[in-house]
């Protein structure tokens, strides 16, 4: 996955938190987010579009003509361990990033017990302890 300007990650935010693919008019009137004019969210649509983070999902009537709805093509953890991966981490230090990098994430992050099992009974599959 190719990695996102600051305004197609506010774009995937909007797509993220919502229920449902979204046209470009209700990513334009999606409240709290940066008013981009209609031509610069057409440009960052189409930049998502070829970097394949968004897809068309569908179409919607509005008014008396058709227009593209849009879904992620990933989740949020999808594209964090893209990007991750994309660092390029030799063989030699990705077992200290990894380590790093989730020491760093939970750092003062409450979980409550079922997340803690869950997170444990992964490890256990992933060392092949099985359930």
């Amino acid at each position: 996955m190719k990695k996102l300007t600051q305004s197609e990650w506010e774009i995937m935010d909007i797509l993220w938190g919502a229920d449902h693919p979204l046209s470009r008019s209700e990513i334009l009137e999606h409240p709290g987010e940066r008013g981009w004019k209609d031509s610069s969210l057409h440009i960052l649509i189409n930049s998502m579009l070829e970097k394949g983070a968004i897809q068309v999902a569908g179409y919607q009537k509005t008014g008396s003509h058709y227009g593209r709805i849009f879904a992620p093509a990933f989740t949020q953890s999808q594209y964090a361990v893209s990007q991750l991966r994309s660092m390029g981490i030799g063989e030699r230090g990705k077992n200290q990033v990894v380590k790093n990098f989730f020491s760093d994430l939970l750092e003062g992050l409450y979980l409550d017990e079922d997340t803690l099992e869950e997170l444990e009974q992964m490890l256990k599959e992933k060392r092949g302890g099985g359930k």
